[in-house]
């Protein structure tokens, strides 16, 4: 799983720069919110790791925001891209983004507002508005952890409970057909910015785990070399998509693999120690690399061929080793040791 979550990341990247590759940002981003729903299920489903709702929260917020800051403050020292964004909205504007640029909750929702006639509103194309409000944050990228952080408010409620799960799914595919059937459901940002929509992919994930997974475990499909197998098999499926025809099947084809792949990336995860050292790096090379694009720009390094692409790449990797080391590896003991403390523990969850 941390292999295949380098190279969503990495698909990510070169969307941002130099253009469709491997899965392409949009379908990386939502086989993200796959494996979430998964990894989320896991974790308070099956191991339990937090006996109170507050160690879940307080957990994911060490997991988002302290890099998420670092990069924010980064961007905000050194480039002013933004400033006339801000210049050129009023004050509930201004006071938006900047909630939201260091918040983090409501940045997808900074994509479906605009500026028109001198008003900060609510619109249907951000594309249709005297600015671009999303060009003022300082991460832009970032608006998918609003949809993250949407998802782990509510897992806690939602996922011990199947059922639940199952009737919010058939919700949120109600939702994208209602919104296809008047006519906007496959524009952006609608189609994968919009939390009703794309909560169907958490919760693909989640009965991934829960139905799926313990199918697999009793065939004893989990046992020898499957993972192995499967995880290079999905890793080389994903590589090569942008190569394939572009229709609804093969499209079709990628996303139900990747849902019965699951136990199997995860099984390779947990089994491989180097496999999750590199899964490590996926988090802070999609929320740093816009800040190198912009760094190598300011340098006359523009992303324009495949050469300069890679250096993005290893430039971005490298970047986020250091960010990892020395931010990701430190908060990570203290989130270890909420998962441990029994001060977290002391009401258990009725959940």
């Amino acid at each position: 799983m941390g292999c295949i979550r380098l190279l969503l990341a990495i698909s990510v990247v070169l969307t941002h720069s130099y253009g469709f590759v491997f899965v392409g940002g949009r379908f990386a981003v939502q086989l993200f919110y796959i494996i979430s729903g998964f990894l989320m299920s896991f974790v308070l489903v099956e191991a339990q790791y937090y006996r109170s709702n507050l160690a879940f929260y307080l957990n994911r917020f060490l997991r988002l925001f302290p890099i998420y800051w670092v990069v924010a403050l980064l961007t905000f020292s050194f480039f002013s891209h933004t400033n006339s964004v801000y210049e050129s909205l009023d004050v509930i504007g201004k006071t938006v983004l900047t909630i939201s640029n260091i918040m983090l909750v409501g940045q997808d929702w900074i994509m479906f507002t605009g500026f028109r006639n001198g008003v900060f509103q609510f619109v249907t194309d951000f594309s249709n508005s005297e600015v671009l409000v999303y060009g003022g944050l300082l991460v832009p990228q970032a608006w998918t952890l609003g949809v993250e952080i949407s998802f782990y408010i509510i897992a806690p409620f939602v996922l011990p409970k199947t059922k639940r799960i199952v009737y919010l799914l058939f919700f949120s595919i109600i939702i994208r057909t209602i919104l296809i059937g008047i006519g906007i459901g496959e524009k952006d940002p609608w189609n994968y910015r919009f939390f009703p929509n794309e909560l169907a992919f958490f919760l693909l994930g989640a009965l991934s785990h829960q139905v799926w997974q313990p199918i697999v475990k009793n065939k004893g499909w989990l046992s020898k070399k499957q993972p192995m197998i499967i995880s290079l098999l999905i890793l080389v499926f994903c590589a090569s998509y942008f190569a394939l025809p572009r229709n609804g099947l093969i499209t079709f084809s990628l996303f139900a693999a990747f849902i019965l792949s699951l136990p199997f990336l995860f099984e390779m995860q947990k089994n491989h120690r180097w496999d999750t050292i590199i899964g490590e790096l996926s988090y802070p090379v999609y929320i740093s690399h816009m800040f190198v694009i912009y760094s190598l720009n300011a340098l006359g390094l523009g992303v324009t061929s495949i050469l300069n692409a890679s250096l993005l790449i290893l430039t971005t990797i490298i970047f986020s080793i250091i960010l990892n080391e020395y931010v990701g590896k430190k908060i990570n003991i203290l989130r270890f040791r909420i998962k441990s403390n029994a001060n977290f523990r002391d009401a258990p969850s009725k959940l």
